[in-house]
């Protein structure tokens, strides 16, 4: 058999396998949601280590839990300061770099000239464009349309705006952040804030249930602290990915596949919601809020792609989250020259994007390809969460973005729109060592010599990493991250 013969036989294994897992499963739960009496004890995913039984699982688990959820922890409470090495942490104050910030102002200043620069040539160029729209539509029908009552007119002006949105989608560069505006503080803020490497990063990623949204299944979150990062060549990040056990059952499958099982930082932590919550809001109420002077040196943000929803899914379940400063633009409370109030900070790596290239193809994803970032299995909540810290480090580093020519943002424009060209014409790319390593799997046949019929080996879906592991509270699941 010849290698495409061989390929195309492992493709329609992978996808007969995919599709039956995720089908049957995803009908199974549908029903389940919409009242039929069926029990969901028994998980088609990978095996969950320690997992003590549970008599009823599933949407009407969920639910019955969240309406009698509390929040024990509240907005002060944490027991992270029980562990040595991160109660130490309160005692290391941010130490200012005047050579780096230096450079950094350095590099702000030139980035609003050329901001200023590229937005009158980008101006110019597009009304030049427009303007031969216009010729062209008075050539054609001897006028612009303009907006009437009359159903040919509107009909004329429908086509016309649709012209003009034609090229102006296909303006190379559209610059949305004129120095000036709030984009572009909001971009300059970001740069500083990160660069400078005085913020406390918390990055958070939810997935739901795509029948319905109000359940939370997984809750991804990644933290890079610079506190930890003084003296550190390779940074140190802590990724958690947190299961819901009443939702462990629920798959996706009809919008975005369901890697739940596929967490490749660590192992997957499956919690009751209650202990969810009170894992996520000791981490909180650690990182995001300040004990100690040396505290009150530090910036603290929340960092997402499109985090507003995370924002709003993580206050659904009763997780308390302080107030933000979405624009970057709140001054910190000063009582006697003393910092009562510091405001945490809202970073959207979304938001960046669309403020520098547009907002077309702006899904995480093709943010990570556009920037050279390998990355797998998203739509997992736990590698979602630190794939959108790295990006969102690099979207502030000042040397990244000159290195990587972030800025020149007619070169970025037309590289966003090979991409586009490329995804449209090219087929969808399945890895060869999924494909082969199903092949391998499930043609395993008796040798010659074996006693009696090999048995095939089972097939387990998820990453060779460390799985997923029961546990009956947070305090327990964090001591275990730590090992």
């Amino acid at each position: 058999m010849n290698f495409f013969a061989t390929y195309m036989k492992a493709y329609e294994a992978v996808s007969k396998m995919v599709t039956h897992r995720f089908n049957s499963k995803a009908v199974r739960n549908y029903h389940h949601s919409q009242g039929f009496n069926r029990s969901l004890t028994t998980h088609n995913a990978a095996k969950v280590r320690g997992m003590i039984p549970i008599k009823r699982e599933g949407v009407g688990s969920y639910k019955s839990s969240s309406s009698n959820l509390t929040n024990k922890l509240g907005k002060q409470k944490t027991w992270i300061n029980e562990f040595e090495h991160f109660n130490s942490l309160h005692k290391i104050a941010y130490s200012s770099n005047n050579v780096l910030n230096e450079e950094i102002q350095k590099y702000l200043k030139v980035l609003k000239t050329n901001y200023h620069l590229i937005h009158e040539e980008s101006t110019k160029s597009l009304d030049e464009k427009l303007a031969v729209v216009n010729k062209e539509w008075i050539v054609k029908v001897g006028h612009v349309p303009e907006v009437s009552k009359d159903d040919n007119e509107k009909d004329l002006r429908r086509q016309y705006l649709a012209h003009v949105n034609d090229v102006k989608n296909d303006h190379v560069p559209m610059i949305n952040c004129q120095p000036g505006t709030s984009q572009f503080t909001y971009l300059c803020n970001t740069i500083d804030l990160l660069s400078s490497n005085k913020t406390i990063c918390f990055a958070i990623d939810v997935e739901a249930f795509e029948f319905d949204t109000d359940i939370v299944t997984e809750i991804g979150i990644s933290i890079y602290d610079p506190r930890e990062n003084v003296h550190s060549l390779t940074p140190i990040i802590r990724s958690y990915h947190l299961i819901v056990a009443e939702a462990l059952p629920l798959r996706n499958k009809r919008f975005v596949c369901d890697f739940k099982d596929c967490f490749l930082l660590g192992e997957s932590l499956v919690l009751p919601l209650e202990h969810c919550v009170e894992f996520i809001q000791s981490l909180i109420n650690f990182y995001m809020k300040y004990e100690t002077e040396q505290d009150s040196s530090w910036e603290r943000a929340f960092v997402g792609h499109s985090i507003a929803g995370d924002i709003r899914w993580l206050k659904k379940i009763g997780v308390h989250v302080p107030e933000l400063d979405g624009e970057l633009n709140k001054p910190d409370d000063i009582v006697e020259g003393k910092c009562v109030k510091k405001h945490i900070k809202m970073l959207d790596t979304e938001k960046i994007y669309s403020i520098c290239y547009g907002k077309k193809g702006s899904s995480l994803g093709k943010l990570l390809r556009l920037f050279h970032m390998p990355h797998a299995f998203l739509h997992n909540a736990g590698n979602d969460a630190y794939y959108t810290l790295l990006l969102m480090l690099k979207l502030g580093d000042f040397n990244f973005r000159k290195q990587i020519g972030a800025d020149d943002l007619e070169s970025m424009g037309y590289r966003i729109r090979e991409w586009f060209k490329r995804e449209k014409d090219e087929p969808k790319i399945l890895p060869m060592s999924y494909v082969l390593s199903v092949t391998n799997a499930n043609n395993t046949k008796p040798k010659a010599n074996d006693k009696g019929r090999k048995k095939p080996k089972d097939l387990v879906p998820q990453t060779e990493f460390s799985g997923s592991q029961w546990f009956q509270n947070a305090r327990a699941a964090f001591k275990s991250t730590l090992v």
